[in-house]
């Protein structure tokens, strides 16, 4: 044999054994593709469940909320105290949302404005400087979920006159 030919003998092995490579190495990336795929549509079964499982005592709360309101309605057409069947929703409401994990509260008069739990609807206008940035009046609850603010508590602040 001549040079020649022993030398595309050697690049056919070669190119033989880089053949038999690819062909494993795409038979693995097939495997690994089919894991990944599988592996991603059982995450996406068990995501749904834990939803599903997360909102369906939610679900449950929000039916019988309406259902009280059917009943609330019929008393109201029969006469029964409004301001008293209203107070009563807000009632069940509050407790629905602490079955859930949330929590009401409340600024006090003359705290301090907090702006991580405070949000300004209106000013007071006061003479007394002591009372400059303090809560005047509050005028909806705020609500927090695991030591999170999900709604501010909305309140008046006070602020000193500026003579003019």
């Amino acid at each position: 044999m001549d040079n020649n030919t022993e030398a595309a003998a050697g690049i056919d092995e070669a190119l033989s054994a880089i053949r038999t490579e690819l062909a494993g190495l795409h038979a693995q990336s097939k495997f690994l593709n089919e894991v990944v795929d599988r592996l991603h549509a059982e995450n996406e079964q068990l995501r749904r469940a834990g939803s599903k499982a997360t909102v369906q005592p939610a679900l449950r709360e929000l039916i019988k909320l309406a259902d009280d309101w059917r009943s609330r309605a019929a008393a109201i057409r029969e006469g029964a105290d409004s301001a008293q069947l209203c107070a009563d929703v807000v009632e069940d409401v509050t407790l629905v949302l602490e079955r859930q994990g949330v929590e009401a509260f409340s600024a006090d008069a003359g705290a301090e404005f907090d702006r991580h739990e405070h949000r300004a609807v209106g000013t007071q206008v006061t003479e007394d400087e002591t009372l400059d940035g303090r809560v005047a009046e509050a005028r909806r609850p705020g609500y927090r979920s695991d030591e999170r603010v999900v709604r501010f508590a909305e309140v008046v602040v006070y602020k000193v006159a500026t003579g003019g």
